[in-house]
């Protein structure tokens, strides 16, 4: 087995003793659920979120982050057209939202604390939502210039799997926005059934690790396959 392919393992199991843990720790009395509690929650140390746990999601979603901010750099290596190919410029706003993502894990999703006036939770959230868009253009770059540096429109299936996903999630959210707005006794926040915002995180985002992971071995054109 290689270096490179040690070290990803290593990651792979500190992200998933950190996150189960996390996870496990979570106290029963509040009642953890991915149909109202966002992935940030685990990370919380309010008294009504994690606080016995939130360390554990720190360490495990670190060492995700760092796994993917690895595949990522694997991918940019194997670009056929260099760093200033569509695909070679998508690695600036890709590595942006991961870099943002990763400071966010270690801003707590907490209403403490007090940070140019707003809360830790504050600050967590809007870092994680400037990562959003950041992520959305690097994705788009990278599958355009792979379509451009010969993989076929078929072999991109992921891509389209993860643009079906998020125009549904942004369909469903959106639309449990204007249901909100016509019947003021529905609860804006989480949302009901599929019109569930953290349902659509978790969905989006444990995707998001497996299609990192594909363009990290995808093959372009007559690039050999690591």
């Amino acid at each position: 087995m290689s270096r490179s392919a040690k070290f990803r393992g290593s990651l792979a199991v500190l992200a998933v003793l950190g996150l189960v843990t996390a996870w496990w720790l979570y106290p029963a009395a509040n009642h953890y659920s991915i149909q109202s509690c966002t992935i940030s929650y685990l990370g919380s140390p309010d008294a009504d979120r994690n606080p016995s746990g939130w360390r554990f999601y720190q360490v495990g979603m670190t060492a995700l982050i760092v796994l993917m901010l690895d595949l990522l750099r694997a991918r940019h290596r194997r670009c056929d057209r260099g760093t200033w190919s569509l695909s070679g410029m998508a690695s600036l706003p890709l590595f942006g939202a991961m870099g943002l993502l990763l400071l966010a894990v270690w801003i707590p999703d907490s209403r403490t604390g007090n940070v140019f006036g707003m809360t830790h939770g504050a600050v967590h959230t809007r870092m994680a939502i400037l990562a959003i868009p950041m992520m959305g253009l690097g994705l788009l770059l990278d599958t355009t210039g792979a379509f451009r540096d010969g993989l076929r429109f078929v072999a991109l299936w992921p891509a389209h799997l993860f643009a079906l996903l998020a125009g549904t999630a942004f369909w469903k959210l959106t639309e449990w926005e204007r249901m909100c707005r016509a019947d003021p006794a529905l609860k804006h926040w989480p949302g009901d059934g599929l019109h569930s915002t953290p349902l659509w995180e978790w969905i989006l985002f444990v995707y998001l690790v497996a299609y990192i992971a594909w363009m990290a071995r995808r093959q372009l054109g007559n690039s050999p396959t690591p």
